[in-house]
């Protein structure tokens, strides 16, 4: 049998550092995607071509440790034999991607949603056996996150999965409400400068529920559900270190509801879509510090380039800028070049998509 799996990267439109809070966030996937052909026959053996990298992965579907960081070809067959959803397999296929890798924009995540598609298809009773989208994403959690005690969150997994333009609530029960796709024509710039996701992560998870807690002395809420209304009165009574992470994170919430409400409206008005982008990579760039001065660099050329909205991607420090630029394209992916940045003209893409015989 010969599958066909792959699965989109994603931009943040809102909610940058809220998914592991248990905040909403409105996620995009990209037309950017990573593919696993191959083929599938009894046996155990796995067998992998990367030539993006140069690399080759070979192990048994049946015995196998974790030898390297990030093993995740192996932590997907984990977690779903855990789950008694995956029989062992002969696999040999080729993955190949066109999503900027280590730069914010959810390499990782396609990878393991593509692969947990294509393990799943390899797997099913029935040819006609699927699986909900959502139950992908939190297996791809659970395999990328979970199973390396890693800090982030669900956003990456489910709306590589979902697909199209998807708000996400992570309050439990999860809920996913995809949006119409009404906001189109970005130009991702990856700044080729390297990041420490997990560091940057770290520090601003800690930042958050340390200036969540502190707010917590003065105003009762339950868990982390508090609006930015309600906590202003007490900014000024927070530690000055943990003030600006907890003004971030609740009015990025702020924002992301008022971006859900416009976004649903027919059609949206696209300039208060980009005031509120602008104003959330405002907030990213000075209350949580994850912006540097060559992705600002590109993103005051991409605004001076036509662009109604510009900022900085993932969890920051370095990877990736996008713009919202509807009509002005070309133009703004030549201002990114002219500031050292590689443009990729993108716009929204589809989710998972598993086929056979292809």
């Amino acid at each position: 049998m010969k599958i066909c799996s792959s699965a989109p990267g994603r931009i943040c439109l809102f909610g940058e550092h809220q998914d592991y809070m248990g905040f909403p966030v409105i996620a995009a996937a990209i037309d950017l995607r990573i593919s696993i052909d191959g083929q599938v026959s009894e046996g155990e053996d796995v067998d992998l071509e990367l030539p993006d990298v140069d690399e080759s992965i070979h192990f048994s579907s049946k015995h196998f440790v974790y030898n390297r960081e990030k093993d995740y070809f192996k932590s997907a067959i984990k977690v779903l034999k855990n789950q008694a959803r995956f029989r062992d397999k002969k696999i040999q296929a080729r993955v190949q991607s066109n999503i900027p890798i280590q730069a914010g924009t959810s390499s990782s995540s396609a990878l393991v949603v593509a692969w947990i598609g294509f393990l799943l298809r390899a797997s099913a009773m029935k040819e006609s056996e699927t699986v909900p989208r959502e139950e992908i994403g939190e297996l791809a959690y659970l395999a990328e996150v979970e199973e390396f005690g890693e800090s982030g969150g669900r956003m990456d997994q489910y709306c590589s999965a979902i697909g199209g333009i998807v708000h996400i609530d992570f309050q439990e029960p999860i809920k996913t409400t995809s949006l119409p796709l009404s906001v189109q024509k970005f130009v991702l710039g990856d700044s080729l400068q390297p990041k420490d996701t997990q560091k940057t992560l770290k520090r601003i998870r800690t930042g958050q529920e340390s200036g969540l807690n502190a707010l917590k002395k003065f105003l009762k809420f339950d868990g982390n559900q508090v609006h930015y209304h309600e906590a202003q009165p007490y900014f000024n009574r927070i530690s000055s270190e943990y003030r600006p992470y907890l003004k971030a994170v609740l009015k990025n919430r702020q924002l992301t509801s008022q971006a859900k409400t416009e976004l649903q409206k027919n059609p949206p008005d696209p300039l208060k879509i980009a005031s509120l982008m602008n104003q959330h990579h405002e907030i990213l760039r000075d209350d949580l510090k994850i912006s540097t001065l060559k992705i600002e660099n590109m993103i005051d050329a991409s605004m001076k380039a036509g662009a109604l909205a510009a900022k900085i991607n993932g969890s920051g420090e370095g990877g990736c800028m996008f713009a919202f630029c509807p009509g002005n394209q070309q133009q703004v992916a030549q201002a990114i070049r002219h500031r050292g940045g590689t443009p990729y003209i993108i716009n929204i893409g589809k989710g998972l998509d598993v086929i056979e015989e292809c």
